[in-house]
């Protein structure tokens, strides 16, 4: 990976939002020098498993750290129910426009409302 400023100022993010926030402890954590880990903080290269493992150990999306897409912990709230991607899977088998419909049908459908 090459240098890059956004991503070591994701990581610097997560590293001060996480359980383990002193470098040296990281380092340890992750069997890295503190020298990788500083690299890291200031966009240098990393490697994808060194990002795995970062990723993991500060519980945050793999995705946003390397590439700043999605949010921080997107991938906690990913999966989807069996019923949800029953239903993804019959959108896709329709057109654009019973697509739309489909949508502006449960779009119409007002919301449950908790029972008290």
């Amino acid at each position: 990976m090459t240098h890059d400023q956004a991503r070591g100022k994701r990581i610097r993010e997560a590293i001060s939002r996480g359980k383990i926030r002193k470098v040296h402890a990281l380092a340890a954590e992750l069997n890295v020098s503190v020298a990788a880990v500083s690299r890291w903080q200031n966009g240098g290269h990393t490697s994808l498993e060194s990002a795995c493992a970062l990723a993991r150990l500060l519980d945050v999306s793999l995705d946003w750290l390397l590439l700043g897409r999605g949010t921080m912990d997107g991938h906690r709230n990913s999966a989807i129910s069996t019923t949800e991607l029953l239903w993804v899977m019959a959108l896709r088998g329709r057109s654009a426009a019973a697509q739309s419909n489909l949508i502006g049908l449960l779009e119409s459908i007002p919301p449950e409302r908790a029972l008290r």
